[in-house]
């Protein structure tokens, strides 16, 4: 098991110096709290909100394509994390384009929630004018556009392909047949990120057959263009176990 396929989040860690150095005063507004709070994303996320804005910034430079999975505990939601990540990757991405996806199990409980918290940390960070919705489920700011998909009740249109980032909400509870079949075919395969939260050995079928299992053991079997971000083991640990 290799340790360069994990990566151990501490409390102390902040955004890389590679990360911050690309990061506008404009940029750094896109991520405070929807509420308008001002914090930064959650401590314990630090390094993965790091390691994806990084992969992205990156993606046209190497032409790689990263698979990023992340262990949350059961009832942890990520929707504020997530919120911040999608406005800043709009806002980045607003004069040269680029699409984005979330994929989510529930339109009623997953979906439909985070559009709202996107659209409300638009209003609430100052940047009610550069938005506007595109479609049935998906949000334009400048040329960049950011998809909303629900697995138990997709949409069928004629959205551009992904080619930046696909993030999974809830992996856990994600088939990973379905996604082979009605995500994969969409998605380019240069230069693409694709970030998976889950709950790691949730019981039943569903995990079993769950895309975050599969691909979250193919990180820590040590995949080349394979990171996992672990919140279950030992700060000081160095690899997964």
């Amino acid at each position: 098991m290799s340790p360069a396929a994990t990566v151990i989040m501490t409390p102390e860690n902040r955004f890389g110096s590679s990360v911050v150095s690309s990061l506008t005063p404009s940029h750094t507004n896109m991520m405070s709290e929807p509420n308008g709070a001002g914090s930064t994303v959650d401590t314990d996320l630090n390094t993965a909100w790091a390691q994806i804005v990084e992969s992205v910034t990156n993606r046209g430079r190497n032409g790689e394509s990263q698979v990023i999975t992340v262990d949350l505990s059961e009832g942890e939601s990520v929707q504020d994390f997530s919120t911040r990540l999608r406005m800043l990757l709009l806002f980045m991405n607003r004069d040269s384009g680029s699409v984005s996806v979330t994929v989510s199990p529930s339109f009623r409980s997953d979906t439909y929630p985070a559009m709202l918290a996107l659209v409300k940390g638009f209003h609430s960070s100052g940047a009610t004018e550069y938005w506007r919705p595109d479609g049935p489920r998906s949000i334009r700011m400048g040329n960049a556009k950011h998809l909303f998909v629900s697995v138990d009740m997709p949409v069928a249109d004629h959205s551009p392909l992904p080619d930046t980032l696909i993030e999974i909400v809830a992996a856990h509870r994600v088939n990973s047949g379905w996604y082979d079949q009605r995500v994969s075919p969409r998605v380019s395969s240069i230069g693409m990120t694709t970030v998976m939260f889950g709950v790691p050995n949730s019981p039943g079928s569903e995990y079993a057959n769950s895309i975050f299992k599969r691909e979250r053991t193919k990180n820590l079997l040590g995949r080349p263009v394979g990171i996992h971000f672990s919140r279950q083991l030992n700060w000081s640990a160095t690899t997964a176990v």
